[in-house]
């Protein structure tokens, strides 16, 4: 009688203990933000690490890996502006901020002057080096 009744409660503990590991999923549908980064030829930046920091904090509400295309999914938590930090081994890295009102969309705030400042500049040097080339070639020497 007492042996059945250890049995069964020291069954009892082991059916609990397997409760404890079990694991469960739910799925559920919203506005995430995706952000793909990528190498300037065209690579991914693929499974490298990233930190999300809401705006002025230390902690970040999110670090992970990017996936296999370099991307980030991101579902804001609420309205306003975040900070995104990606960074590899080799000390390749971002870091920039973006926007998102209530719904999760992403409102531009970046000047074109800051997206196509550096082509800009480029091309202007450029033009320029050779305009000091073509004006040295073409001096009269006397």
């Amino acid at each position: 009688m007492i042996g059945r009744l250890l049995f069964a409660l020291g069954l009892g503990v082991a059916c609990l203990t397997a409760l404890a590991h079990d694991l469960h999923h739910e799925v559920s549908q919203g506005q995430a933000v995706v952000i793909r980064l990528s190498y300037a030829d065209a690579t991914p930046f693929a499974f490298e690490a990233y930190e999300i920091y809401p705006k002025d904090e230390k902690l970040p509400v999110q670090v992970g890996r990017t996936d296999a295309r370099g991307r980030i999914v991101f579902l804001p938590e609420r309205a306003g502006a975040w900070r995104i930090k990606a960074f590899s081994e080799d000390g390749h890295g971002l870091d920039f901020a973006l926007t998102t009102d209530a719904a999760g969309i992403v409102a531009s705030d970046q000047p074109l002057y800051e997206r196509y400042g550096r082509i800009v500049v480029g091309v202007a040097l450029i033009l320029g080096l050779f305009g000091f080339i073509s004006l040295y070639l073409k001096r009269k020497k006397p």
